[in-house]
């Protein structure tokens, strides 16, 4: 017999994935369902789904009331249901074709059986099920294993059974309510099966700053929440196993969550209550196997006595420090800098500069230091540089992560630097931390990214990361309005936007001329007598060996470019700074250079002739000399429909034409006057609307608006 499961999904802000997880509910081989699809706003909800779901009697839409939580919503689908099964399916998460068929074919007289969960950063998975492999558990005294997860979903669960308990989710709480439905259950049943191959694909959370699922809730939430539900459901009626899942639950979120954050009085006061009152119902046999330093914590939180316990927290923290301290000498460092320099007096005229985490003295940090060099003389300068290099002005510098660094780290009244400083970096309330970033943006950025394709890290660790970084910022150089709006939503960013240009660009409007061009040429041994091309293309997020380690492989034909133009231009390849790979050249010598490792981009845009890039920002700030601009986009559709994406339309509003091949290059250079005439008026436009703050003052109007009269 065929028994009608009901399918309840909660929609609520996640109106974006509706469509994949109603797509994996059709595609299932069993089709006795109903889908409870609950949302606040029915029509809005209707213009994002797809027309099948709508024509289909099966997919039922429920308005529900405005700001309830998940636990509310499921409550109303459980009471609209009119299945013999209840089955939570997240909106934002999808399904396997088999998994309702399977979890049917299986639960047989059991009230409620469970599937096998896998979490997932993609939009579309896949299980193959060969015919016999199913494998079903059975879960028992160790059935409460099934809530490492603290969600009801993935249950296949009878109705009936529902309604004789009563079950609902507490909707007092946003965060773990699914434990004031499952634990109940959990006690009543005895025995609950576990199909291995029945799997939901469990979305993880891309957003955590704007849109965060549940489990990125912040700590100000889920601990109130977890207090909440666990004095509701810890009562004496409850088994051993409850008690013990119950009391672990507390304990892990105390040792992992809320110890992190006891770093100072007001965090505690803010949390010492509500945690005294769930501590003090904690059976004592389960810390007998706990660490000596937990078992500390918990008798100085049931004595209620605060102080003592601010004593105790803070001393906790020291030794902890002292133990990451002596493991490395990174950690030895760190520790001096956390405990020690970060507790003397800030210097008022001391400004740390750093470029591009150390790689080089360049960008808009080496052009603010140059002016104040000439007009602001009281300060004291540090430049961090990872290998000596000639400064003028002979500042001191530090190498990054050195015990000088750490040292000028805490005590600069002003940090300024082009790209996010390290994570273990302390923003102290006296300092003022200039980010000046390296780029108007085409890719998006932090915020506006769905998936990060970058090794040792995911979106929501990404995402986290990067706000951390961007709370420290007092002040975020914009070069145009464009970059303005999007750095204000991407970055998180709510302090002061300085509207001034960037100052790398000065020398492109102050020092474009045959003179200094000539002299820059000399410098770097370029031929003076030999037009420029300067190939500068942007790193791929997903090509790399291992984190921190990127490849880049060259699909510009020199060998070809030297025949055909050889006579008339040079070749300067600057590779983007993450891209570890060595160039080969052989055979190219006189005609290619290698300048990947040339400190200041600016000045290599003066000595170009045509620029040639892809995806990299380097062509807004090149378009300030109005000088031929091609595109080689040879992996366009890849690019933006699988890595970053963009923000402007690339055949609509670039400066200049997208070339997929080296035909097209070769065709593109020959015809160089053709090319900039039929871009002329675009190139003009695109001028207006991204240069037109670069007047040559930008290093001026930023020391101004941020250094000390």
């Amino acid at each position: 017999m065929n028994n009608l499961i009901s399918v309840i999904t909660p929609a609520e802000k996640n109106e974006k994935y509706i469509n994949t997880a109603l797509e994996s509910l059709k595609n299932q081989k069993y089709t006795n369902f109903e889908v409870l699809v609950l949302h606040s706003d029915i029509d809005a909800l209707k213009r994002v789904v797809n027309d099948e779901y709508l024509d289909d009697d099966r997919y039922r839409f429920i308005n529900t009331p405005a700001d309830i939580y998940v636990g509310a919503a499921r409550n109303i689908g459980i009471e609209e249901a009119k299945g013999d099964y209840i089955y939570f399916l997240d909106s934002d998460d999808y399904v396997s074709e088999n998994i309702l068929q399977l979890l049917h074919n299986n639960i047989g007289e059991f009230p409620i059986i469970r599937g096998r969960m896998k979490s997932t950063d993609f939009s579309t998975s896949f299980a193959i099920i060969l015919p016999g492999t199913n494998e079903i558990k059975m879960y028992s005294d160790n059935r409460h294993d099934l809530l490492r997860t603290e969600s009801a979903i993935n249950y296949l669960i009878s109705k009936k059974f529902i309604d004789s308990m009563n079950l609902r989710f507490s909707e007092q709480f946003k965060t773990y309510s699914d434990l004031t439905f499952m634990i109940p259950l959990m006690e009543e049943v005895e025995v609950i099966p576990y199909s291995y191959e029945a799997i939901y694909f469990r979305r993880r959370g891309n957003d955590p700053i704007n849109n965060p699922s549940l489990r990125q809730s912040s700590l100000k939430q889920l601990a109130p929440d977890l207090f909440g539900v666990y004095n509701q459901l810890k009562t004496d009626d409850l088994s051993e196993e409850g008690q013990i899942y119950l009391d672990d639950k507390l304990l892990n979120f105390y040792r992992k969550r809320l110890v992190t954050e006891f770093k100072d009085d007001t965090t505690i006061d803010y949390y010492f209550a509500g945690l005294v009152e769930s501590i003090n119902k904690i059976d004592p046999d389960r810390l007998s196997n706990k660490d000596f330093i937990l078992k500390n914590d918990v008798k100085a939180i049931q004595s209620n006595k605060i102080n003592n316990f601010r004593k105790l927290s803070n001393f906790n923290h020291f030794l902890r420090d002292i133990k990451n301290g002596i493991t490395s000498k990174k950690g030895r460092k760190e520790l001096l800098y956390k405990r020690v320099f970060n507790n003397l007096d800030i210097k008022d005229n001391l400004v740390l500069f750093e470029s591009f985490q150390g790689k080089a003295y360049s960008d808009s940090p080496k052009y603010i230091y140059e002016y104040m060099l000439k007009n602001k003389s009281n300060y004291k300068f540090v430049w961090v540089m990872n290998e000596p290099s000639k400064i003028p002005g002979n500042p001191e510098t530090v190498k990054r992560f050195s015990l000088k660094y750490y040292y000028y780290l805490a005590r600069a009244k002003y940090i300024v630097s082009n790209v996010r400083m390290p994570n273990k970096y302390i923003k102290r309330e006296e300092q003022s931390y200039l980010q000046t970033w390296h780029g108007t943006p085409l890719k998006r950025l932090a915020g506006d990214m769905d998936n990060v394709h970058m090794p040792g890290t995911n979106a929501e660790r990404y995402k986290k990361n990067f706000n951390h970084e961007t709370n420290k910022w007092d002040y975020l150089i914009a070069p145009n309005q464009y970059s303005a709006e999007i750095f204000r939503r991407a970055f998180w960013f709510n302090n002061t936007m300085l509207p001034t240009g960037y100052p790398r660009n000065d020398i492109l409007t102050n020092q474009n001329d045959e003179e200094t061009i000539s002299r820059l040429k000399r410098i770097k041994q370029i031929p003076t007598n030999k037009k420029v091309i300067l190939y500068a293309p942007t790193w791929r997020d997903d090509e790399y060996f291992k984190v921190g380690k990127y490849k880049f492989n060259l699909k510009l034909d020199l060998h070809r470019l030297k025949e055909q133009f050889g006579d008339e231009y040079i070749v300067l390849l600057r590779m983007h700074y993450l891209v570890a790979s060595n160039i080969d050249l052989t055979g190219l010598e006189d005609f290619a250079y290698d300048v990947s490792k040339y400190s200041d981009v600016s000045e290599l845009y003066l000595m170009s002739d045509i620029l040639i890039t892809d995806y990299s920002s380097v062509f807004f700030d090149y378009a300030n000399l109005k000088r031929p601009i091609l595109f080689f986009t040879y992996d366009i559709k890849k690019y933006q429909g699988q890595l970053r994406g963009f923000y402007i339309d690339m055949e609509t509003e670039l400066p200049g034409p997208l070339l997929m091949n080296n035909d097209d290059i070769m065709n593109a250079i020959e015809n160089i006057d053709e090319v900039t005439e039929k871009y002329k008026e675009r190139y003009n436009e695109f001028y207006e609307r991204f240069c037109s703050w670069d007047d040559g003052r930008s290093s001026e109007k930023v020391v101004e608006a941020v250094f000390e009269k």
